[in-house]
């Protein structure tokens, strides 16, 4: 019997990624990034943008994701002339994929091309053939895109704008000092040890992989697909922000994504022929997984959040209002030069960071103030940092009942197979979670128990060493040596 793998398989998968010379390039910390990117993108085709400052990994990502495809899968769209993308326009119109790894690169007619696919329209480019004096038509058919674009290249930035950013899911890469000590940690040490050392998933598993994704892929493309259909998508309503209209469009990133996670356990799907169609039906894992992955970013894009908008939020403290609905006279007020000091003290390596207030000011997060022409920023008291949470017991219930309603043909089926006892396996920790009643969210499934650790993940990590290699939570020298002296007692 094949092996059944899991989502967490596929957090492994990044975690040991070997670069095209078979040397370990592991991507750490970056794990919703990964997993989301990697299933929106592949099994649900859309368009998928990745931005953020240059060195911070973003075509590693990418790479990781390609490498789990054939290479005929897909075609690498880089540094192209205006013209020269069409003479390629056999080999794009043959891959089920294009990867970008520098859009802001492009030129603005290759860029007019990316935006017209994104209409889910073919682009033509007439010309004159000299030789036969005849008028050739080249078409380039519709292609999803997996795009990175460096946000601090402003040169390229008036290309990539906020027409093309409307058809494309976007995430971004962490950027803080945390992040990158992690990184260097691993490099230091990879140079210290045998690969083995480092290594938690085998070549053959690997491979298994490959093949599970290249399946899911071909099924999803087979002329007699299903299609899918989600019962419990009525009852996500509370975890939608609703200030913007840009929800309305970005609804669907969070719905394929969930659908994305159905299609990567097949046997999981219940199927169903109703008035001649055939359906498959995602169940409450499904969708817990879904928001378990995406739901973060989800909400920071509904609500108009820029680019590392949600790390520069986290420098103010929160705003409280007088009784005339102002904000209070102890309201702190930072400067632009007091911005860039906490975010240094912070672990941000922003050195421009004047955009993103701006972009925060003309959201509505941060509010400003001028003092002798000296601009003064604080947080807005009507806006919180964005939280979700779903209560998983009420949401299965409420799916039961609309089954009954609506599918009746395999309520039974449905209702005694998906919403019972609902095992998962987080995806990020390989945590065995039952979904019921007494679930946790999809984004608050960490708690205290585990001190000194701080995350459930570092409390399972088995040597010091590996400790100071992989954990996520943030240590003191104080807390560190607490672990150091546990690990030694044990």
């Amino acid at each position: 019997m094949p092996r059944k793998y899991e989502l967490y398989d596929l957090t492994k998968y990044f975690h040991n990624v070997r670069n095209k010379k078979g040397e370990l390039n592991p991507i750490l910390g970056e794990d919703e990034l990964a997993l989301s990117s990697c299933l929106s993108y592949l099994l649900e085709d859309n368009n998928f943008v990745i931005k953020a400052y240059s060195g911070t990994g973003k075509t590693v990502i990418m790479d990781a994701i390609f490498g789990l495809l054939p290479e005929e899968f897909y075609y690498t769209l880089e540094h192209l002339s205006e013209t020269a993308v069409w003479y390629d326009a056999e080999k794009i119109n043959r891959a089920r994929f294009i990867a970008i790894p520098e859009a802001q690169k492009l030129p603005e007619p290759v860029i007019e091309v990316v935006k017209t696919w994104g209409d889910g329209r073919s682009a033509f480019r007439k010309r004159t053939d000299v030789t036969v004096g005849e008028t050739v038509k080249t078409e380039l058919f519709p292609k999803y895109c997996f795009m990175c674009v460096a946000v601090e290249n402003t040169k390229g930035s008036q290309y990539f704008d906020a027409e093309l950013e409307r058809r494309c899911m976007i995430m971004h890469t962490n950027p803080t000092v945390k992040q990158t000590e992690r990184v260097l940690k691993h490099k230091l040490m990879d140079s210290a040890v045998p690969r083995t050392k480092l290594t938690t998933m085998s070549d053959s598993d690997i491979e298994g992989l490959k093949k599970h994704m290249f399946n899911a892929i071909v099924d999803r493309d087979d002329e007699e697909a299903i299609q899918i259909k989600n019962p419990c998508a009525p009852f996500l309503y509370e975890a939608i922000p609703r200030a913007f209209p840009v929800s309305r469009s970005k609804v669907q990133y969070l719905l394929k994504l969930i659908n994305a996670v159905a299609r990567f356990y097949p046997d999981e799907i219940l199927r169903v022929e109703k008035d001649g169609v055939k359906y498959g039906l995602v169940t409450p894992k499904h969708n817990w997984l879904g928001l378990r992955i995406y739901l973060n970013s989800f909400v920071s894009e509904c609500l108009h959040m820029p680019s590392h908008g949600t790390d520069i939020l986290k420098l103010f403290p929160n705003t409280r209002l007088d009784r005339f609905g102002f904000a209070d006279g102890d309201t702190i007020r930072m400067s632009n030069n007091e911005i860039k000091k906490a975010a240094k003290a912070a672990g941000l390596p922003f050195t421009k960071i004047e955009p993103i207030l701006g972009a925060l000011v003309m959201t509505g997060f941060l509010e400003m103030d001028e003092d002798k022409g000296k601009k003064l920023y604080y947080k807005s008291p009507l806006f919180e940092e964005p939280v979700a949470k779903i209560n998983w017991g009420e949401l299965i219930e409420k799916t039961e009942e609309f089954v009954r309603e609506e599918w009746p043909e395999v309520a039974t089926e449905y209702n005694g197979r998906c919403c019972g006892s609902v095992q998962i396996v987080d995806p990020f920790s390989g945590d065995n979670i039952e979904l019921g009643e007494r679930a946790k969210t999809a984004l608050d499934i960490k708690t205290d128990a585990f001190m000194p650790f701080k995350t459930h993940k570092d409390s399972l990590i088995k040597t010091f060493d590996e400790f100071l290699l992989n954990a996520e939570g943030d240590y003191n020298e104080e807390e560190t040596e607490t672990i150091r002296s546990l690990y030694k007692e044990s």
